[in-house]
């Protein structure tokens, strides 16, 4: 494993993990994109695994995590739209360093978000979507108590963000040390459904509608706190009607993944590693 230290556009800075194939057995870079408040390192047996079956592999911490120079405060803030920038940063870093390979996105929950918002502001970029686990937060997507427990969440976290300068999710129990405008755009999306971005004037929600990239979609039956089955939907639903979606919903033993759940898979990834090569050899 190569450590890379990466400049983005405003002068921040992170650094990126690249595990090359010894023996490529394709010309796919996959980009791994983490859940909110999930250090990258977190999936060094996904970047392994996935390279060993002929794949390299980047890992990246998000703006405020792990190698990242900056830390969510009253005095750094940010957002989903740096998020997005910091991806196509790290998009055209691969297009100079591996220029004759093609780029899969893998995002594990709010990577896989990011990385939808991406691919619909650069859509020329790369046109293969893997989304693990990965779901909008738009409250319908959940039903009864926890429908409830997700409107709570729209109604407290943005402002306990503003009160504390940063949201203090290693308190609270979800995600980790996350920029206000990084819980805004979360809530906005809770609340209704749409990723109209702080700072930013892209229209994300028509792109997302006229996008349409390949995409394989992973989600778990055991996910019903984070990504049940509706709000992964509710994700797909916001491409083209005519993208190429190849969805599976796996419970533990289908899979073969004991205690399989939202974070566990990226520990005892192979199964689903092995449904993404056969998924990219159609390509």
């Amino acid at each position: 494993m190569e450590l890379i230290e990466i400049t983005y556009r405003d002068g921040t800075s992170n650094k990126i993990s690249v595990v090359e194939a010894s023996n490529p057995a394709n010309n796919i870079v996959c980009i791994c994109l983490p859940a909110m408040g999930v250090r990258a390192s977190y999936y060094k047996t996904l970047a392994s695994v996935l390279a060993s079956s002929g794949n390299t592999v980047i890992t990246a911490d998000w703006r405020g995590q792990g190698h990242s120079s900056q830390r969510a405060s009253f005095k750094t803030d940010f957002g989903y739209e740096h998020y997005v920038t910091d991806l196509d940063d790290i998009v055209q870093f691969c297009q100079k360093r591996f220029p004759n390979k093609k780029i899969v996105l893998v995002g594990h929950s709010l990577g896989g978000q990011i990385e939808s918002l991406y691919i619909s502001r650069f859509p020329q970029n790369c046109h293969m979507l893997v989304l693990i686990a990965a779901s909008s937060v738009y409250h319908t997507g959940w039903e009864g108590k926890m429908a409830r427990k997700i409107k709570l969440a729209g109604t407290v976290f943005y402002p306990l963000s503003k009160l504390f300068g940063f949201f203090p999710g290693s308190i609270i129990g979800f995600g980790g040390q996350e920029a206000r405008t990084v819980m805004k755009d979360w809530t906005r999306n809770l609340k209704t459904g749409s990723y109209k971005l702080t700072n930013s004037n892209f229209d994300y929600d028509k792109a997302l509608k006229e996008a349409r990239p390949n995409i394989l979609c992973i989600s778990f039956e055991n996910d019903q706190l984070i990504a049940p089955m509706q709000a992964v939907i509710n994700l797909l639903n916001k491409f083209n009607d005519k993208a190429p979606i190849e969805h599976l919903h796996f419970t533990a033993d289908q899979i073969g993944i004991p205690n399989l759940d939202h974070f566990s898979w990226a520990k005892q990834p192979a199964p689903i590693v092995r449904i993404i090569d056969e998924w990219i050899k159609k390509f």
